[in-house]
């Protein structure tokens, strides 16, 4: 086994990164993506039906410049480009290109792949309802993937292994994710990691001789990780965690948000999947301890409440993501009156519009208007209730 020089990968990425306006949770999770394109296709846990790799589907999602998204992505991407036997996709890309970048990867029997896309969007949206019918399939990494072509060939990709880290708003969720995609398929496939409050830092961050002498450490520790290889077991104690946990989550409360069932239902999966990153991030031996799988969880457990934000936008009423925007216009400035609101919304709201957003918000109980001589002026109810 490799000696390693940090007793785990994560914990010193953090370190690393401290410096940097992008929240917590962005860096954690693009150090997770980091393992896994290191690791590819080379590890595996045995479900008897099937092998679950290690690949992960992960989308920071934030309002547009304020989260620093691509930043948190190009620090893990700078740091795997050095591990010698990493690949990347192309960075504007097609479904055609993906397929055709997946399938000049084959080296060792297997075709392993990170695509980083900065603009999530554009990926889906480069080929519509075929590269989400493509990544759904190329997910679960299968022995081999095929398709005909329009011209009568085939292509094929011999045992692919695509590991997606990507970026978006949740406007754009709101605005081009199909209501009956949602929830299911490609969405519950990927680990939405939702933030809309950036760290607060200096404005130009000064690294210490202990960070950037670590980066080095990081990146040869990222390369000993890439040689992990085999099929990962649990330890007797992690096993009899995870039966435990797995038969309380079967029974757990049905009421769940339609648009994350899919996710709760593949919780499992992602669990394995994640405790296999964990494990790695400490030891080179495939096993995942108690310890890794705790840890698995409560990174997925953290994300989950932030997740329905990524989808708060998402329904057939047309005034949804008005009611979000409004809301957290009054969040942001309580006390804020019904003309700033008008100008504010103008662009997307008639009055009477607004009107009725307004009054969705009160009767939800998010906002009350307290009268003013000057007219109505809008407070969170929570920010009400601390004053009184």
């Amino acid at each position: 086994m490799n000696d390693r020089l940090l007793p785990d990968w994560i914990d010193a990425y953090m370190v690393y990164t401290a410096q940097s306006r992008a929240p917590d949770e962005y860096h954690l999770w693009t150090a997770l993506s980091c393992i896994a394109g290191a690791i590819q296709r080379k590890a595996f846990f045995d479900m008897e039906y099937f092998l679950l790799f290690p690949n992960l589907y992960i989308i920071l999602v934030g309002p547009p410049g304020r989260c620093k998204k691509s930043t948190a992505m190009r620090i893990g991407r700078s740091m795997l480009a050095k591990v010698p036997t990493a690949n990347f996709s192309t960075d504007s890309i097609t479904r055609e290109r993906l397929i055709q970048d997946l399938t000049q990867a084959l080296k060792d029997g297997h075709s392993s792949m990170t695509s980083y896309n900065s603009e999530f969007a554009s990926l889906l949206t480069s080929s519509g309802m075929d590269m989400v019918v493509f990544l759904t399939d190329i997910y679960d990494s299968p022995d081999e993937w095929s398709h005909k072509t329009k011209m009568g060939g085939t292509n094929k990709i011999k045992a692919p292994y695509l590991n997606l880290e990507g970026a978006t708003t949740p406007d754009w969720i709101a605005s081009s994710l199909p209501l009956d995609t949602v929830g299911i398929g490609l969405t519950a496939r990927i680990l939405f990691v939702y933030q809309d409050t950036p760290r607060v830092r200096e404005a130009f961050p000064e690294l210490t001789k202990e960070q950037i002498e670590l980066k080095e450490i990081l990146i040869k520790d990222l390369t000993a990780i890439s040689l992990i290889s085999g099929q990962y077991i649990l330890a007797p104690d992690a096993k009899e965690f995870y039966k435990a946990w797995d038969l309380a989550d079967q029974n757990r409360d049905s009421a769940v948000d339609p648009r994350l069932s899919g996710y709760f239902e593949r919780k499992g999966m992602h669990l394995l999947k994640v405790a296999m990153l964990t494990a790695a991030s400490k030891h080179d031996e495939p096993v995942i301890t108690k310890d890794d799988l705790e840890r698995a969880l409560a990174l997925l457990t953290h994300i989950e409440p932030a997740m329905t934000k990524t989808f708060a936008a998402v329904g057939k009423n047309p005034l949804t993501l008005d009611i979000v925007k409004t809301g957290q216009a009054v969040l942001t400035k309580p006390g804020i009156d019904y003309a700033a609101l008008l100008r504010m919304m103008s662009h997307s709201l008639r009055k009477e519009e607004l009107d009725e957003v307004l009054t969705s918000l009160a009767m939800m109980g998010h906002i009350r208007s307290v009268q003013d001589p000057t007219g109505p002026k809008y407070y969170p109810t929570d920010f009400l209730e601390e004053k009184k």
